[in-house]
């Protein structure tokens, strides 16, 4: 499990989260895969450290192989929010 604490690029067409830029300058030399926490074989155990550790809410997740294209969605939704 990791966290990737970057920018929002508002583009759905960006789907690559690793290679977002930081919001933190000083990570600019992050090499993409976030800072590790930790390594689980169990989901649930990965879900509860993540709430524990992060403030993450255990219903808003994603395996890294789906968060791009949940990216993807999450723009789309937020601009057709926007749209009188």
């Amino acid at each position: 499990m990791s966290v990737h604490d970057v920018q929002d690029l508002n583009d759905e067409d960006y789907r690559d989260l690793s290679v977002f830029p930081p919001l933190d300058p000083e990570d600019e030399d992050d090499t993409g895969y976030g800072r590790m926490i930790g390594h689980f074989r169990d989901p649930a155990e990965a879900l509860w450290l993540a709430e524990q550790d992060t403030g993450a809410s255990p219903d808003r997740w994603v395996n890294h192989g789906v968060a791009g294209d949940d990216y993807a969605d999450f723009v789309l939704a937020k601009r057709a929010q926007q749209q009188p």
